[in-house]
């Protein structure tokens, strides 16, 4: 049975309005479809490339469900990681050794670790957070210029403060931005503070060291410095690292200006003491020149230098002159040398007189016998002739030792220059003989005090030494002049010289380089006992190879005494 036709109209009618919602569907379907993709940037589904059924097969509304379900578990396991990463974070905010507060633009204080308390909160204080940053860490009613968030608030940079005191401790305190508001302000940020109290105390100690050391370099310098004796350092290869100014004035050179120069360019003579294996050396004795040419001897100390470990750094040598002290020396011990051969001569002389002057008495009254043969007459003169010749030396002998009336001695002032020129004439006929040139060049002295006698056998036995030193056809040179408070005069041959070997023993009695029966030694001797009488000095000088000079200083007479009063 079909239905009737009504019925049919009404069914179609009804197909036709589902399938128009159906239409309506499937297009509410792919608009959403649509709309997701262009969220997640996706291009849409065209009309050709999806048709309605598969559209709706696809089931997007589900997708989406599950997408949704699958962003949600993935924002719970980033919920979790990130509550995770916040007590780790709030871990280490807390655990960390430096004070971190977070400080807003009103200077309150957001939060606040631990440490940050412990280091700056005073312990009275209960809350922190909430508060000024001034009030609870500085004890203060408002920020100061030297506060550094006021500066990071100001100028949106990190600042420091690199000593800050409180609570008997010293703290560095950095404050940086952490965040911004809307107009690009600084809204907030960090300060860290950190205990350097032990560091400072470091650095105070190692300042306060600093200063001792450089006070004592400057005590050591000061010291060196005031040295009379010369002090050097050098370094492991002979360079000079430094010196004192004792060292300059006794070498007569500018070594302090000349550092890291090779030792040998300034004291040759120093170098074979800085062997490695000399060690440490103590009153060497070393002959040097000075750039002036003065002869110069030195007593040399050497030290080596080193590390802790024992590695050889070095050397210092400290050196002071010594050629005054060792001619002074010399002097002494021929002084005494003298007095005894004086006492011994004085002793053997007196012993000497009495039998001598019978052995000539009787060779004299033989000699008067006419009835005497010839031959016992030549005996007599020979015995009379070698007793005068050991009367003259038991002579020198008594005027050695100064025992031959020592109470005529006549003192007076007494002009150098004049003794000269009434004591060379003498010599005239000698002169001629020898072929030797004397000339004199005498300058204005002042008067010495002294025995004229004596003063002109001082200036006869120095020329007839320099004339016996010559021999034959030569020159003597005899100059005088005015050194101060001393009378200076030398005597000056071109004869064969006075070895430097024998030179300290060139004024010992008995002591002579001439051909037996030249002389008796004695001559050198009296011209010492003289000057020294005098209370001058005698010294020799001049090369080895050729030519000496005797140099005769002596007080002048205002020097002896400041009246001009005479004194034997």
């Amino acid at each position: 049975m079909n239905p009737p036709d009504e019925d049919k109209d009404a069914l179609r009618r009804r197909c036709a309005e589902l399938e128009a919602e159906n239409r309506a569907y499937t297009r509410y379907i792919r608009d959403k479809t649509n709309f997701l993709l262009g969220v997640i940037g996706t291009k849409e589904l065209e009309e050709d490339e999806l048709d309605d059924q598969a559209l709706i097969k696809l089931d997007p509304i589900g997708i989406v469900a599950r997408s949704f379900q699958q962003i949600l578990t993935n924002l719970n396991q980033t919920i979790d990681e990130l509550r995770e990463a916040k007590n780790e974070l709030q871990a280490i905010f807390d655990a960390t050794g430096v004070g971190i507060s977070i400080i807003d633009r009103n200077f309150v204080v957001e939060r606040c670790n631990e440490k940050q308390r412990e280091m700056l909160v005073n312990s009275s204080v209960e809350e922190v957070v909430g508060r000024h940053c001034f009030e609870v860490y500085c004890d203060r009613i408002a920020p100061t210029s030297e506060c550094p968030a006021l500066d990071s608030f100001e100028t949106g940079n990190a600042a420091l403060v690199c000593e800050v005191q409180k609570k008997g401790r010293w703290f560095q305190l950095v404050t940086t931005p952490f965040s911004r508001a809307e107009d690009g302000s600084i809204s907030r940020v960090i300060e860290v503070s950190m205990d350097i109290t032990e560091k400072k105390k470091v650095e105070d100690a190692e300042k306060e060291l600093r200063e001792f050391c450089q006070t004592e370099r400057r005590k050591l310098a000061t010291v060196i410095e005031s040295l009379s004796e010369g002090l050097m350092v050098v370094d492991e290869q002979g360079r000079i690292v430094s010196c004192n100014l004792a060292a300059d004035e006794i070498t007569e050179q500018r070594i302090g200006e000349n550092r890291n120069r090779p030792l040998n360019d300034a004291i040759a003579e120093f170098m074979p003491l800085l062997r490695s294996d000399a060690g440490n050396v103590q009153g060497m004795e070393i002959m040097t020149r000075t750039r002036q040419g003065h002869d110069l001897l030195l007593s040399v100390n050497v030290g080596c230098l080193s590390d802790k470990e024992g590695r050889p750094l070095g050397h210092v040598l400290t050196f002071r002159d010594i050629t005054e002290e060792k001619k002074r020396a010399e002097l002494y011990h021929r002084a005494e040398k003298l007095a005894a051969i004086g006492q011994l001569s004085a002793g053997v002389a007196h012993e000497l007189n009495t039998p001598l002057g019978s052995v000539l008495g009787y060779a004299r009254l033989l000699l008067k016998d006419k009835a005497l043969p010839d031959n016992l007459k030549n005996w007599a003169e020979i015995i009379a002739e070698q007793a005068k010749k050991s009367s003259t030396i038991i002579q020198g002998l008594l005027r050695f030792a100064r025992q031959s009336n020592p109470a005529h001695r006549c003192l007076e002032h007494c002009l150098l220059n004049d003794v000269i020129q009434r004591t060379l004439p003498v010599l005239s006929t000698e002169l001629g003989k020898r072929n030797i040139e004397l000339i004199s060049e005498l300058n204005p002295v002042p008067t010495v005090v002294a025995d004229p006698q004596e003063l002109e056998q001082l200036v006869l036995n120095l020329t007839m030494n320099a004339m016996q030193a010559i021999g034959e056809k030569g020159c003597v040179r005899i100059e005088t002049a005015q050194a101060g408070s001393k009378v200076v005069m030398k005597i000056t041959d071109d004869g064969p010289g006075v070895p430097e070997e024998i030179r300290f023993r060139i004024f010992d009695p008995f002591f002579t380089t001439k051909a037996p029966g030249e002389g008796t030694g004695l001559g050198l001797a009296l011209c010492s006992g003289i000057v020294s009488d005098m209370g001058g000095a005698i010294d020799i000088a001049g090369g080895e190879e050729r030519g000496a000079t005797f140099i005769v200083s002596l007080p002048a007479s205002d020097a002896v005494n400041g009246s001009g009063d005479l004194h034997e």
